[in-house]
């Protein structure tokens, strides 16, 4: 411990401290601790790593957006940053569509009880967009529209709403918020398998018709290609930590990846889909790779064993500046999305460093996917 003080230019209490709060990894032995250079380094590279700015570009637009072109361009950038949470896409569609076609925009989701509820809502009057939040998350508020819309798959638009049976699916006390905001014109597009953008207008004389159609199924398809991302996402992260945890095991060498294979149904995964993953070492060359891995990099698994993965992508430079933090130690975890050379397809690469209990590597996994593509809702 105190050699890796003076190494790390610290009093010995302050290594000390580290260790106890887990930013130093030390192997307790008898009294004292044994700190490996890998531990050493790792600091390092983390400390190092907190003293830079970050990798952040200035954003597309300084001005707030002027168009619909800008606003889809922008909705796109931020569906093409989505991981694990999509929360920001759904706020920022309903409020694109309340802006720009009015007046009302709500996006509904099938809950755990099976029912349809609100969960962004948006008006482009502030003060209209409370009275309107409080008509839709009401759970005495009639979803059958927008249920019919999920069931049947397709656009639901009603050109001229009936006000009197508007005010039957009601509950009496909500009427008063209609002087608010109101119902003359609704639109129900469905995205995913639970998904339904509501648009309304609060005064008649204004229908919906075919280009607000067509518009509102372009911010649909959004939502639900942002589902999708976060879907494959999550389940490519929850098979890295199956790795992860299967490599942590004293043995690190094909039979444990063979059992990590084998482990695909217990993991979630269905025998016709085996998981498309890979072992590498720290210099990021390839150990063990399954078949399905190969056929989407665009070689055979036999072949594999010590290319480099650097090699199947075309952008080497853009691989090696993304990779560059975990090869360094700063990360254990990154995932990154390049073409691959087989046929220029998009694909996502999510990898993560095993290491010893004394933080010292023991070599990398890796889950790769294809990107979602961008489609129709």
């Amino acid at each position: 411990m105190k050699t890796a003080a003076q190494r790390l230019g610290v009093h010995y209490q302050t290594a000390y401290r580290w260790v106890r709060s887990g930013q130093l990894v030390a192997v307790k032995v008898g009294a004292g601790y044994e700190v490996s250079e890998a531990a050493i380094a790792r600091l390092q590279a983390q400390r190092a790593a907190t003293e830079r700015l970050p990798d952040a570009t200035a954003p597309p637009w300084v001005d707030p957006p002027s168009s619909m072109d800008e606003e889809l361009e922008i909705l796109d950038h931020m569906v093409e940053a989505v991981t694990l949470d999509a929360t920001k896409i759904g706020e920022r569609a309903a409020r694109i569509m309340a802006e720009y076609l009015g007046d009302t925009a709500f996006v509904y989701r099938l809950n755990a009880e099976d029912e349809m509820v609100v969960v962004y809502a948006a008006h482009r009057d502030a003060v209209a967009e409370v009275a309107a939040s409080t008509l839709g998350r009401d759970p005495r508020t009639s979803t059958n529209l927008v249920r019919r819309a999920v069931v049947t798959g397709g656009v639901i638009c009603v050109a001229q709403v009936p006000q009197r049976e508007l005010r039957q699916r009601l509950h009496p006390e909500l009427h008063e918020h209609l002087q608010v905001t109101g119902c003359y014109s609704a639109m129900c597009v469905p995205f995913g398998n639970n998904g339904v953008l509501l648009l309304t207008r609060d005064l008649p004389g204004r229908p919906y018709g075919n280009d607000d159609v067509a518009l509102a199924m372009q911010v649909a398809s959004r939502l639900k290609h942002a589902d999708e991302r976060v879907r494959v996402w999550r389940a490519a992260w929850n098979l890295r930590r199956a790795m992860v945890d299967q490599f942590s095991a004293p043995s690190f060498d094909g039979n444990c990846f063979d059992k990590l294979l084998g482990s695909a149904p217990d993991l979630g995964i269905d025998h016709a889909h085996r998981p498309t993953v890979a072992v590498l070492d720290m210099n990021l060359q390839h150990v063990a790779a399954s078949k399905e891995y190969a056929q989407l990099m665009g070689d055979d698994a036999d072949r594999l064993t010590g290319v480099p993965l650097r090699t199947l992508v075309r952008d080497e430079h853009a691989f090696d500046e993304a990779l560059a933090p975990v090869q360094g130690g700063e990360i254990d975890f990154r995932s990154v999305e390049l073409d691959v050379l087989a046929d220029g397809s998009r694909v996502a690469l999510h990898v993560a460093v095993v290491r010893r209990d004394d933080a010292t590597p023991r070599g990398v996994v890796l889950v790769a996917h294809s990107v979602p593509a961008l489609g129709a809702p």
